[in-house]
């Protein structure tokens, strides 16, 4: 019955009105046991530093870079790791590796929700409104703060499970999780600094599910699972 509440405060989380969305993300940290993410990563760079981390965006990146950014937008793991991964890289064929990355989803959304809500940076294209974006930002992304960076989190998440349960592909999926937070950057949605702070985030989440003996067993099934689809 509690991970049928989780789940359902999972979705609240990610697609629920934004005041609802913002009182339940507490109790949703608070019952999934995420870490303290205003805490832990602390207060998002002074306006002066901001200033400084804008002018670096502001520079030509390549266009095939951006069509990446752009394609990075969409957030799902297996569109995300299937570059690195293998065409065989699929919800519907990998169910173990699919739970583990549902898992991982309550307690790291909540710890990122918190702190963004805390700490209400406001996000590049707004500070700036003449810096491009790759995608037409909505009035959702618009309102909700910047710091830290929920797909730079997520992307890091899902690459340390992907490097624990693949090791012989570690290299390429660490650096594709690393790639998937900087397109947030280059899309003109995140600062570098909100980036960094989802990846701290992530490392923390990660190492506190390790220490839940449901968690082990489901990474344990998703490496096996794994380690026979690329046999085949």
């Amino acid at each position: 019955m509690r991970s049928v509440a989780l789940a359902a405060a999972g979705l609240l989380f990610l697609t629920g009105c934004a005041h609802v969305r913002q009182a339940a993300l507490p109790v949703i940290a608070s019952a999934s046991g995420s870490v303290d993410g205003t805490d832990l990563i602390g207060p998002p760079p002074q306006a002066r530093d901001s200033a400084a981390e804008l002018a670096g965006m502001q520079r030509p990146w390549p266009a095939e870079r951006v069509a990446q950014a752009r394609a990075d937008n969409r957030f799902d793991p297996f569109t995300a790791f299937a570059p690195v991964m293998g065409d065989g890289f699929r919800a519907e064929a990998l169910p173990h590796l699919h739970k583990l990355f549902g898992d991982v989803t309550v307690p790291l959304g909540a710890a990122v929700g918190v702190a963004k809500d805390d700490y209400a940076r406001p996000r590049p294209f707004v500070a700036e409104p003449d810096l491009p974006t790759c995608i037409a930002p909505g009035d959702g992304l618009r309102r909700s703060g910047s710091y830290p960076s929920g797909h730079a989190a997520f992307g890091w998440a899902w690459a340390l499970l992907l490097a624990e349960i693949a090791p012989s592909r570690a290299d390429a999926v660490l650096q594709r999780g690393r790639d998937y937070g900087e397109s947030r950057v280059i899309c003109g949605v995140h600062y570098p600094s909100d980036v960094e702070a989802g990846r701290m985030l992530a490392a923390a989440e990660i190492a506190r599910l390790h220490a839940k003996p449901a968690f082990r067993r489901d990474l344990d099934a998703a490496r096996a699972e794994l380690a026979a689809a690329m046999v085949k």
